[in-house]
């Protein structure tokens, strides 16, 4: 039976597609993927190698995310922060040591196979600031200006209603935090085959949105002071329009 193309399944079916496929990368990491995974990507990208060959293999084993946040997050001690696709948990790692035990970290993740993954990654290394949520990014189980920062790595474009997870994150945000998304951009638009194919959404491309029209939608959703820290290639922007940019956004009344 022929597979159905993007354009012709569900927002459900998208998101379930999405969950089986980075279920399998947390079970399965030596899989093969068309996407790359692990611990020599996560060191390519700049995680500290000194930090990353301390950690069990575990926490790198499954990483898959579109670049490395860590520099551009500016975490500070008591922060209350929400990793946006948590996965098995590299980021976390970084994110809850920054805020300190006056701070806490939460990681969502719609795969629960990733957020069993994560559980044990903070337990072996100790870490008791994380609390682990499974859900969708693009109906947050949150309470209304509740973080101060949104963090993102490689998230945003398996969401097929962008719009809604930009209010989501909005929404859960106090006023004056911020977002700190670290995600693929277009320089120009994809071909109609690219944008319907399933197998380039999954390595968060499929979807991806120029940049200009993915900055529209911050400023359309309220957020202010947009800034583009960085853009790069690495081996997750292998089509030749697509870059890693590091954006940070604040919500400002």
């Amino acid at each position: 039976m022929d597979k159905k193309s993007l354009g012709e399944m569900t927002s459900e079916e998208i998101k379930e597609a999405v969950k089986e496929k980075y279920s399998q990368v947390a079970k399965e990491p030596c899989g093969s993927f068309n996407f790359p995974v692990g611990k020599t990507f996560a060191i390519d990208v700049g995680y500290p190698k000194e930090i990353i060959n301390k950690l069990p293999q575990t926490f790198t084993e499954s990483f898959t995310g579109a670049n490395n946040p860590q520099p551009f997050t500016e975490l500070a001690e008591g922060e209350i922060v929400l990793d946006l696709g948590c996965g098995a948990g590299l980021d976390l790692y970084f994110y809850a040591n920054l805020v300190g035990s006056k701070g806490k970290v939460y990681g969502l993740d719609i795969s629960t196979d990733m957020l069993k993954k994560a559980k044990n990654n903070m337990k072996s290394v100790g870490i008791n600031n994380v609390e682990l949520v499974c859900g969708s990014s693009d109906h947050l189980p949150f309470k209304d200006d509740f973080f101060n920062v949104v963090a993102s790595n490689g998230i945003y474009n398996l969401s097929p209603d962008k719009e809604r997870v930009l209010k989501e994150v909005y929404r859960v945000l106090k006023p004056g935090g911020r977002t700190v998304f670290c995600e693929i951009v277009l320089k120009d638009k994809l071909p109609e085959d690219t944008i319907n194919n399933i197998n380039d959404l999954f390595r968060c491309i499929g979807r991806a949105l120029p940049e200009k029209d993915f900055l529209a939608k911050k400023k359309k959703t309220g957020f202010k002071n947009t800034l583009v820290s960085s853009k790069i290639r690495n081996a997750r922007t292998v089509h030749a329009l697509a870059l890693c940019a590091n954006i940070r956004s604040y919500k400002i009344l």
